[in-house]
């Protein structure tokens, strides 16, 4: 470990190295070429440019331009951000808001700055001119970014957050907006240089006092070209710096979710990872006092289905079903791949819409496991685990039915689950819809990714962990049903 440290730091160092010896070789070039042209006022050398930095670091007058300058640039940024942001999530959602607004955004991207700017010192003024034409710049990149965020959600979690009823703030905080944060980095990289060098350049045209595109027309009118230069950097400075403040707010919201889902047991202090996990019977009592009954002792549903038919396109799935699941019975759905399992599982829990005929579950709260994993790749299992609880107590027995599922893993529920097994996924899936609140348990090829140890423990936990609810599962594996004491549907 300390040599592959010593190795990152050398790699490191060499970095550095490389863009210092990159950045005094542009400055070479440009003092040759200010020598080669040898008139100061045509083009000054770097050693000027620097002098005259330095002397307007010194001044007051540059710091107050400076903030002028900040204050009419951040305000118009601030506002086109959540303006476009809200554009673009309503354009994203209503097909009607997208087709109004295309011609307004292809009118703002096309017209040319200047014109804007003359435009809008007209009827706006100098000074408000400055926050309107940078609002301008910055509104399309992140109208685009909203709208290329929602069209990149993963409607697979949808209907997991949906299924486990997450509430709507922290599907928000915890899932949606880790997903369009790499999309809002995006645009924050591009739109904050961008409105920068509008908001300047409005200034230089317009005038307002006490501002740095002020000092830069005073700079020419003088022709102080070590004077431009030095502005000039100063804004490529104060572009670079807001940039990277605005990525880093980006980068530090996109960890809410590990502020928000981290355990806290003893209501102050973190988990530990070597800490051990409490038994699954002693769960309901482990992450503090319980709003609810333990989920192996609440009443079962009962699922009813009447005449149910469904369809995709033209292939018909499901005809006149009829069934009925008295509170706490366990059925065992098996039939080949394509008959419908997974259509009549989607049903039950009101993913899809039956064609003909009812279906009813009472009372109606549901957990499942999905066919296909859906659990958030950035978030560790214990994090995933507790995105779905709905108190400390359903927490705790979620981490606890995960830890008896993977005895011989410890500290796996702390690592991102993108690191981990199809098989390891697959058990804190199950951990989640057995500890979850729910009086119908729905599985769907639970387990899946299992060789046999694996699979006849898990459904021994299934079975000790289910108690009186009402279960619905569909498998292929011929053993399961006698391992769950379920009775067998077989759908043709």
């Amino acid at each position: 470990m300390e040599g592959d440290r010593s190795e990152r730091e050398g790699g490191g160092l060499r970095r550095v190295a490389r863009r210092g010896a990159i950045v005094l070789a542009w400055l070479a070039l440009w003092q040759l070429a200010a020598l080669a042209v040898g008139n100061a006022l045509l083009l000054c050398g770097p050693v000027e440019a620097a002098a005259a930095l330095a002397r307007n670091l010194a001044d007051p007058a540059f710091w107050a331009a400076t903030a002028r300058s900040f204050e009419r640039i951040a305000l118009g940024f601030a506002v086109a951000c959540a303006l476009g942001l809200a554009a673009g999530a309503a354009a994203a959602r209503w097909a009607s808001v997208r087709d109004f607004l295309a011609p307004l955004l292809h009118v703002v991207k096309s017209t040319p700055v200047v014109c804007v700017i003359a435009l809008l010192l007209v009827g706006a003024g100098a000074n408000r001119a400055t926050s309107l034409v940078v609002g301008l710049v910055v509104a399309p990149p992140f109208y685009f970014a909203a709208l290329e965020a929602r069209g990149a959600r993963d409607r697979a979690l949808d209907e997991m957050l949906a299924v486990f009823s997450v509430p709507r703030l922290r599907r928000w905080t915890c899932v949606r907006w880790p997903e369009a944060a790499p999309f809002l980095r995006a645009a924050a990289k591009t739109a904050v240089g961008m409105a920068w060098k509008a908001g300047v350049a409005a200034e230089l045209i317009g005038l307002p006092a006490r501002s740095i595109g002020e000092h830069i027309y005073l700079a020419k009118l003088s022709l102080d070209t070590a004077d431009i230069i030095a502005w000039t950097v100063a804004v490529i400075a104060l572009g670079w710096l807001c940039e990277r403040a605005v990525v880093a707010l980006i980068d530090a919201l996109a960890r809410l979710p590990r502020l928000l889902l981290r355990e806290r047991p003893d209501g102050g202090s973190h988990a530990s990872p070597s800490a051990p996990a409490p038994s699954p019977a002693a769960g309901a009592n482990a992450g503090g006092p319980a709003t609810a009954p333990a989920p192996d002792s609440m009443p079962g549903a009962r699922v009813q289905l009447s005449g149910v038919a469904k369809s995709f396109d033209d292939h018909l799935v499901l005809d006149d079903l009829s069934l009925d699941v008295e509170p706490g019975g366990r059925l065992c759905v098996m039939a080949p791949s394509g008959t419908g399992k997974t259509t009549l599982l989607r049903l039950v829990a009101g993913l899809e819409r039956p064609d003909a005929g009812a279906v009813q579950v009472q009372p109606p709260r549901v957990s499942m496991v999905f066919q296909e994993p859906r659990l958030v790749e950035e978030l560790t299992g214990r994090e995933n685990l507790a995105l779905t609880a709905r108190d400390p107590a359903e927490r705790a027995r979620g981490t606890a039915l995960a830890d008896a599922l993977l005895p011989d893993a410890p500290g796996l529920l702390y690592r991102p689950v993108a690191q981990l097994s199809g098989g390891q996924r697959r058990r804190i899936e199950l951990a989640r819809a057995l500890a979850h609140d729910a009086a119908l348990v729905i599985l769907d090829e639970p387990f899946a990714n299992l060789d046999d140890a694996s699979r006849e423990a898990a459904a021994r936990l299934t079975l000790q962990a289910l108690g009186s609810r009402t279960l619905l599962i569909a498998t292929h594996h011929l053993g399961t049903p006698e391992a769950l004491r379920a009775r067998i549907l077989t759908l043709n």
